[in-house]
């Protein structure tokens, strides 16, 4: 299992066990799952995207972010899209 936070300035977004998690990182979108390899990517404007570990999915959209994976650890830290960003 994964350990995922997720937070923005606005506060703490996820704090959740998750299966697998996906992100719109700067070279493409990519997932990680258990066991991976560390890496710290910037995050570009996307959905990232979970499976927790009961099943249930989730997802938010970010405009910008970084995230770090380390030993079954996932942090990242966005900027969350605003509500009129997303529709234009």
């Amino acid at each position: 299992m994964i350990t995922l936070t997720v937070i923005s300035p606005g506060g703490l977004l996820c704090s959740a066990q998750v299966e697998k998690v996906t992100f719109p990182g700067a070279k493409g979108i990519f997932t990680v799952y258990p066991e991976h390899a560390p890496l710290i990517s910037s995050l570009l404007p996307g959905t990232i995207e979970w499976i927790a570990a009961d099943g249930n999915s989730g997802s938010v959209q970010v405009r910008a972010g970084c995230v770090r994976v380390h030993n079954d650890n996932v942090e990242a830290c966005v900027e969350v899209q605003k509500e009129a960003e997303k529709n234009e």
